[in-house]
């Protein structure tokens, strides 16, 4: 979606060999877009099978809705504006439940001062996992518009389009939601001030110890061969702040996964 390498004739072309009964050109041009979806979906709802679901649910709507493309906007955007809507309309997820009140996940740290102790893929499992979940202290709709915004880099023109804004509008909106998670972050992560208490190897014990990161049974710091900083564009068009750029660097510097699931459930569709 926001790849350099995008190539919106080729979708024009896929959509209508797919429409017509392509089933080769319909598995393609789902599969460009389908770890996005994924990826998005995973950063949304924080918890792999939740976001797993909800992009199998997307790629039924649009396979089965293709043929009322009308190609009046780019197909990305026709198909990410299913995929918002699906996402702001899904009843809440087991992380949403869990974290709306996020101060009491930030609550107990380990003393564990021997770091050795604790494996540097759990510690980056915790951070990953901990960035993740603070995106939870904002409303549906202000987290998408950060997911989509600040971490997967669609400029203002892009994104007004697909939340149904105006850009001067989608600006006021984005920047609030940068805000207010600024805020909060800067109240917990010690990554982004270090006078706060949390740290990863800290928070990595509490977590081992309760069950929820395992190294033989990794989450988020899997299935990936790229991060996300190297498959999207920076956008040059607004000048940030440091803590701010700080804050997005610790949300793009996470895995962009690949899931082989996915291409399992495309394939059963299209045949």
């Amino acid at each position: 979606m926001f790849s350099e390498k995008y190539n919106p004739n080729l979708d024009i072309k896929l959509v209508k060999e797919s429409v017509a009964g392509n089933k080769a050109s319909l598995e393609r041009l789902i599969k460009i877009n389908q770890d996005y979806i994924y990826n998005i979906s995973l950063k949304f709802f924080l918890n792999p099978d939740d976001a797993l679901d909800a992009t199998q649910e997307v790629l039924i709507k649009v396979i089965t809705g293709l043929k009322t493309f009308k190609g009046e906007s780019h197909f990305r955007t026709w198909l990410y504006r299913i995929t918002l809507n699906h996402f702001l309309n899904t009843p809440k997820q087991k992380m949403e439940l869990l974290l709306e009140d996020n101060s009491t996940y930030y609550s107990g740290f380990s003393n564990e001062s021997e770091k050795d102790k604790i494996s540097e893929v759990e510690i980056e499992e915790v951070r990953i996992l901990c960035s993740t979940a603070m995106l939870m202290c904002l409303n549906r709709e202000q987290r998408l518009l950060y997911i989509i915004g600040e971490i997967f880099g669609a400029d203002h023109h892009l994104g007004a389009e697909l939340f149904n804004l105006t850009p001067a509008n989608y600006r006021v909106k984005l920047h609030r939601a940068k805000t207010d998670l600024l805020s909060f972050v800067s109240g917990k992560c010690g990554i982004i001030n270090p006078n706060n208490p949390c740290r990863c190897p800290k928070k990595a014990r509490v977590l081992i110890d309760k069950g929820i990161v395992n190294k033989n049974e990794l989450k988020f710091n899997s299935d990936y061969s790229k991060k996300i900083n190297e498959i999207v564009i920076t956008q040059k068009n607004e000048i940030s702040d440091k803590i701010q750029l700080e804050l997005r660097e610790l949300f793009i510097d996470s895995p962009f996964q690949i899931k082989s699931e996915i291409d399992s459930l495309v394939n059963e569709i299209v045949k």
